[in-house]
């Protein structure tokens, strides 16, 4: 599962804002009190920072399992084939290797990807004389 780069920079930046809020807070605390602020709350900030992260990253895995497993459904039968067989593997393989596990002719293979890249199920990138097919669902 990759995380998208607009995700990673949302989430980067909300742990920045939580750092600058915490000095804000710091400052106001020792500014009343003569005393940094314990550590145990630095502590359970992080923690909770974790749980949250990891909370997120499970249901959102999820979730994009079920609509990978709706997307395949839907699917006439051979492209549901091809898709299934990027699934098996990482989401990413050879054209070469699909035609050699799906038991399709080249040309059938191609024109597949073809309707399914139109459709914006994979993306074809060259990859010397193959083309390197992604699963982008």
């Amino acid at each position: 599962m990759e995380i998208e780069p607009k995700r990673l920079i949302v989430g980067m930046t909300l742990v920045f804002l939580l750092g600058i809020s915490f000095a804000i807070v710091n400052g106001f605390y020792v500014q009343s009190s003569g005393e940094a602020l314990p550590l145990v709350v630095y502590g359970l900030a992080f923690l909770s920072l974790l749980v949250g992260a990891s909370v997120m990253l499970l249901f959102q895995w999820k979730i994009n399992k079920a609509q990978v497993f709706r997307l395949v459904k839907l699917l006439p039968p051979e492209e549901r084939v091809i898709v299934k067989i990027l699934l098996e593997h990482n989401n990413r393989l050879e054209q070469n290797y699909v035609v050699a596990l799906s038991g399709l002719s080249k040309v059938k293979v191609s024109r597949i990807l073809a309707r399914l890249s139109e459709r914006g199920v994979v993306e074809k990138k060259p990859l010397g004389n193959t083309n390197l097919v992604v699963l982008k669902v």
